[in-house]
């Protein structure tokens, strides 16, 4: 089974995919290059943000058609301001003319799925409700104290959490789930770095991101995508 990747962001989406295959897909191997997916494998390609993500899909379709050795091909990137539904419709719109262009048939053995962050891949990190149960440490910040006031992403699901706390402003709502994830991790002794991001790289971190999508209808976008995993496994 070899899998291929296009993720928008650099840093945090190319790491967490990387370190969330490795603990779920033990047998598949990273490769770099489009010719080493031979068996078992897995490419990551970046996409540069949006929207120049799009100028990327055509170069990893020719590589599925060229040679022939992907089995399942995954957009993820962030929905944003955008409703959810409407990123993963334009996704779809342009994935589906740029296979016709490159002349990518129905028969195509590829699977193709789009995964839509709602509404960035922060928020998906907000979902682990187990940090102050198994943490010794706390330190809650005042600025933490509000967004809890406003929002508690521990027990409401972080995906439907939108405006800022007053007297708190964010140019948009990406912004301000990123600031909740930061105050919260550092008020329980975790510090967080987007361009490293290690804690969420865990296995643990994972594990209690999957027991709050199993346990609760929280996280759907995150679900989603673990059931397309789920499925994959079984194969």
């Amino acid at each position: 089974m070899n899998l291929l990747f296009l993720v928008e962001g650099a840093t945090t989406e190319y790491q967490i995919y990387r370190a969330w295959l490795s603990h779920l897909f033990p047998d598949l191997k990273f490769v770099a290059r489009a010719e080493d997916s031979t068996n078992n494998s897995y490419r990551i390609i970046i996409g540069g943000g949006y929207p120049s993500i799009f100028s990327r899909i055509e170069s990893c379709l020719t590589d599925i058609k060229n040679f022939g050795n992907i089995d399942y091909f995954f957009i993820c990137l962030d929905s944003e301001e955008e409703a959810c539904q409407d990123r993963y419709d334009e996704v779809n719109d342009k994935l589906e003319m740029l296979k016709a262009q490159v002349g990518i048939q129905q028969s195509q053995s590829t699977h193709f799925h789009i995964i839509v962050h709602n509404c960035c891949m922060e928020t998906w990190f907000l979902g682990n409700a187990e940090i102050p149960i198994k943490s010794s440490y706390e330190n809650r910040s005042t600025k933490f104290s509000a967004f809890q006031a406003h929002y508690n992403i521990l027990v409401d699901d972080p995906e439907i959490m939108t405006d800022h706390p007053p007297n708190h402003y964010y140019r948009t709502k990406a912004k301000f789930h990123k600031a909740y994830l930061n105050e919260y991790l550092r008020g329980f002794g975790l510090p967080y770095i987007q361009s490293n991001p290690k804690i969420i790289e865990e296995k643990e971190y994972l594990d209690a991101l999957i027991k709050r999508c199993e346990s609760t209808s929280h996280l759907p976008s995150f679900h989603r995508l673990l059931n397309i995993w789920k499925n994959m496994r079984k194969i």
